[in-house]
């Protein structure tokens, strides 16, 4: 982490707004809500997997007698749909959370669990681990 490798790593592979994604997003939901696809399928998934999306989007409500349609209703993200026509990438503004990815989060707990192992295991284990 922090070497040149990583950095170009984290470069080349960053997330982009853009409307290869939004379309993708789109035909995964149609393909949820009117094909009847379970999330799990292979259509759903050839769509999402490659970049870890997921099939959400946000939706206004109109009280009004007017009918809208579902492209009026709905949006992938409001700062996409308001500023992806300036380049602005959604993606940018999102940074890691480190205090809950890894200090309060799944590292955290699983590195506790490995402990009690090693304590119930042999409890100098532990103090070896600590040791080095």
């Amino acid at each position: 982490m922090g070497n040149p490798r990583d950095m170009a790593q984290r470069k080349r592979l960053a997330r982009v707004d853009d409307v290869s994604r939004r379309i993708r997003v789109k035909a995964a939901r149609k393909s949820i809500y009117e094909g009847g696809s379970s999330i799990t399928s292979i259509l759903v998934e050839d769509l999402l997997h490659r970049d870890s999306l997921v099939p959400t989007t946000v939706c206004l409500l109109f009280f009004s007698l007017e009918i809208y349609t579902d492209e009026t209703l709905t949006y992938q993200n409001a700062f996409s749909s308001k500023l992806s026509s300036f380049g602005f990438n959604m993606f940018d503004m999102l940074v890691v959370d480190l205090m809950h990815e890894v200090e309060l989060g799944v590292w955290r707990a699983i590195f506790i669990q490995l402990l009690r192992i090693l304590d119930y295991t042999n409890e100098n284990l532990k103090h070896e681990l600590d040791r080095r």
